[in-house]
């Protein structure tokens, strides 16, 4: 079977793409200023205790209020993310590709599946981006540098935000307390929120690429076999 991607599915594809851009380029600004304030904060513990209204308090309010916004615009943009995948997947279904194995509806939805989340989404991502450069069934395992860190950045980025979210929450509600140095799961959050900018950057790369090479084989009447 044989065909190509049609306007329609491109332009759709395309609006996907700039939605998740825009949503992507709000989240990193958030934690831009999240990692400010935090490291302000925690310089401002360090000279003295904080008690509640004083002046010293204002970067743990703005720290609090940009991890409340990141976490609004993450939602957004991996909403919008998530219909960009599905419809590129969807792309070269559509036009036949033989050796895909990469789905459309499983690839999304693997991000929410425990284990499966670790590495199904990068193979259907860089699957997706070696298809949709033209690389034949044999080549689409090929390695890409720009999935690869993309997917590094958002692993990484992730286990040390929840190992430091998951330890305060241990130590919230459970009589068992792990002690350990405020400087430390400062550093290692600080750490985490770098690696999603880093993760979220490489995706807008990953978008452009991508929609990118989809629209030039639309526009070029390229047939895949």
């Amino acid at each position: 079977m044989r065909g190509h991607i049609t306007p329609q599915a491109n332009a759709r594809l395309a609006t996907y793409s700039i939605f998740t851009q825009l949503a992507a380029a709000a989240y990193v600004v958030a934690l831009i200023i999240a990692i400010v304030a935090l490291a302000w904060a925690e310089y401002r513990r360090q000279i003295g205790y904080i008690e509640l209204g004083d002046p010293k308090m204002v970067p743990f309010v703005i720290a609090g209020l940009a991890i409340i916004a990141g976490l609004v615009t993450f939602i957004v943009a991996m909403i919008a993310f998530l219909l960009w995948f599905h419809k590129a997947i969807a792309n070269l279904h559509a036009v036949g590709l033989a050796g895909l194995r990469a789905r459309p509806v499983w690839s999304g939805a693997s991000f929410f599946v425990p284990v499966a989340q670790l590495f199904v989404p990068f193979l259907a991502m860089r699957e997706l981006w070696n298809r949709s450069h033209g690389e034949d069934e044999y080549q689409s395992r090929t390695g890409v540098t720009q999935v690869a860190i993309w997917w590094m950045s958002f692993v990484t980025g992730s286990l040390l935000v929840f190992f430091v979210t998951g330890l305060g929450l241990i130590n919230l509600v459970s009589p068992v307390k792990f002690i350990s140095p405020s400087l430390l799961n400062l550093s290692l959050m600080l750490s985490g929120l770098v690696f999603w900018c880093v993760a979220a950057a490489g995706l807008v790369v990953i978008l452009r690429a991508i929609t990118l090479a989809q629209a030039t084989l639309m526009d070029e009447k390229t047939v895949f076999a």
